[in-house]
């Protein structure tokens, strides 16, 4: 490097000056050995510039894969061929699958027991046959054939419009028709009829007249209109005895109104109270209402 600096003709000029003759030149001269060196100084850095390596260009940030665990459908009773066929399709999306090879690939690879040799033994006498996972809903058709009797969805139809809550939960109840509704996708029902089963599946209560005062235009909204009005019934129902042992927990004195609170009635919960024996006062014995 300082060979080909050296060669330079501002190089020699600078280096044949004497170190006392910059205060004997005129004024001119001066500039023009100021502005040799100021060549001199940028023809070196840009040299510098030139050996260094190109920093490498920002790259964008790429979409960083994730694998999730999928339950392997056996095509046994009782099993969601649905939620399985979903459950795989999120699993594809999140492992960032581009082909439709690699998609069946993994399907296929979350098949077992029946299933699996079902799937096997139809590519291995139609190879070809699993080229492509276009739809869920043509292999839940594909699957359904193959594993569920052929009034399989009628028989989910029928069970979902004789839908009752009976004596079961509200959660559970509406956790049951879900299911079954998500049972029909191939066919599925529409929404005003989903909302009438779930309307007249419910026992006489709050839910069911919150629903039936206000309008629902799909399922998911009935059900969203019925837990909040269970809710709240639950809540307006909670015992004030309840309030008051928490507020004895916390430092307070049982009965006394709490800093800032109503000095009002409070309502009579008939329900939580405990009958004590009855003691009569002409002989002071209990249990006796007669003394003879």
């Amino acid at each position: 490097m300082l060979s080909l600096i050296r060669s330079g003709r501002w190089w020699a000029s600078l280096e044949d000056m004497p170190s006392n003759s910059l205060a004997a030149t005129t004024p001119a001269e001066q500039v023009e050995r100021i502005e040799a060196f100021d060549t001199y100084e940028r023809g070196l850095i840009a040299h510098v510039q030139g050996l260094q390596t190109p920093v490498a260009e920002m790259k964008p940030a790429q979409p960083t894969s994730l694998r999730l665990k999928v339950n392997p459908y056996e095509g046994k009773e009782g099993e969601n061929l649905h939620f399985w066929v979903r459950e795989v399709e999120l699993a594809m999306n999140a492992a960032l699958f581009s082909t439709e090879r690699l998609r069946v690939a993994f399907a296929l690879s979350n098949l077992g027991d029946q299933a699996k040799s079902w799937a096997y033994t139809s590519e291995a006498t139609s190879p070809g046959c699993f080229t492509m996972w276009c739809s869920g809903i043509s292999n839940i058709c594909e699957l359904s054939a193959a594993f569920f009797p052929a009034n399989y969805e009628y028989r989910q139809r029928s069970r979902f419009l004789a839908c009752k809550q009976g004596k079961s939960d509200l959660h559970d109840c509406i956790q049951k028709m879900r299911v079954l509704a998500e049972s029909l996708v191939g066919n599925p029902l529409p929404e005003h009829i989903k909302v009438t089963v779930l309307m007249n599946g419910l026992k006489v209560g709050p839910s069911r007249a919150e629903l039936f005062r206000v309008h629902a235009n799909t399922m998911e909204e009935a059900i969203q209109i019925a837990l909040q009005e269970e809710y709240s019934h639950r809540q307006a129902r909670t015992p004030t005895s309840v309030w008051q042992g928490h507020n004895a927990s916390s430092g307070a004195v049982q009965g006394a109104p709490a800093a800032g609170a109503s000095t009002g009635p409070v309502p009579m919960e008939l329900g939580t109270a405990v009958q004590s024996p009855i003691r009569f006062y002409g002989c002071g014995k209990l249990g006796r209402t007669q003394c003879v």
